[in-house]
């Protein structure tokens, strides 16, 4: 059995990361290091918004996704690369205070001490990257004339359903949690957008489908769609040119935050 020198590490060491990390996103204590990003983040934010329109107002075309639009979501993640390597270097931070509680014996205070201070340090890190990988999507969008909303489209489809990755995994290598809240509201829609696109162009028995995903969703445990059903076929063409590059792209430590909107409230940073 764990000593209690070690269950308190590793009890301090998750709850003061929730609460260290949650302080420093919200208030703006952080420091201009951390919240620049944030502002950046925001910027090309408005710009993607203004352009574009909002995440959950984008419809999709009827059919697949097209090749130079599967380029384009692709040139985006690779530019997000370096954040999954700062993301994997935060999760083997934790994974390492998690080794310590299984060592069987009593940590030092000397261990003690130097695993609280890594878990912090990577709390701080977290703050970080969560603006840093925010500021790169949105800035790579904008090079890629790409909004939110087809950047979530195309997102969900690929990696969600069609490589069946679970929604929000987090570097922590927790399983992560079902999209819900805002993310939800935002798949359902376009969803819904989608099943209009195909009613317009009198494709009704392919509306249908879409239009029983949008309505399911929330009987779904994960928030994703086709769980029960495989993707239409038109997507699985689209897609499979591009597999391993999909692969390559898709990093589960940063999932958590591939798809947030940061939003400025007086002083405060908020991400939904």
């Amino acid at each position: 059995m764990a000593g209690t020198g070690k269950k308190w590490l590793i009890g301090c060491g998750v709850g003061c990361a929730a609460t260290s990390l949650l302080a420093i996103i919200i208030t703006i204590g952080g420091g201009l290091l951390l919240t620049r990003p944030f502002g950046k983040a925001v910027d090309a934010q408005k710009a993607l918004t203004s352009e574009f329109g909002s995440r959950e107002s984008y419809e999709p075309g009827p059919g697949g996704i097209a090749p130079d639009r599967m380029e384009a979501f692709l040139a985006v993640r690779r530019a997000l690369l370096p954040s999954c390597a700062e993301f994997e270097k935060i999760g083997a931070s934790f994974e390492a205070m998690e080794e310590l509680d299984k060592d069987g014996d009593e940590p030092s205070t000397g261990e003690m001490l130097k695993g609280v201070g890594n878990v912090m340090g990577s709390v701080f890190g977290i703050a970080g990257e969560i603006g840093k990988v925010t500021q790169r999507r949105n800035e790579a969008l904008l090079e890629q004339e790409m909004g939110l909303g087809e950047y979530t489209w195309i997102y969900v489809l690929a990696y969600n359903v069609w490589l069946a990755n679970a929604p929000n995994t987090e570097f922590s290598g927790d399983a992560g949690h079902p999209y819900q809240g805002q993310e939800l509201k935002t798949v359902r829609r376009l969803l819904e957008n989608y099943t209009e696109a195909l009613r317009r162009a009198g494709m009704m028995e392919q509306a249908e489908i879409w239009s029983r995903e949008a309505a399911r969703l929330d009987r779904v445990d994960s928030g994703v769609p086709f769980t029960d059903g495989e993707l239409p076929g038109e997507f699985i063409d689209s897609f499979a040119p591009y597999r391993r590059q999909l692969e390559k792209t898709y990093c589960p430590a940063m999932a958590a935050f591939d798809l947030g909107r940061v939003q400025k409230k007086g002083f405060s940073y908020h991400s939904d």
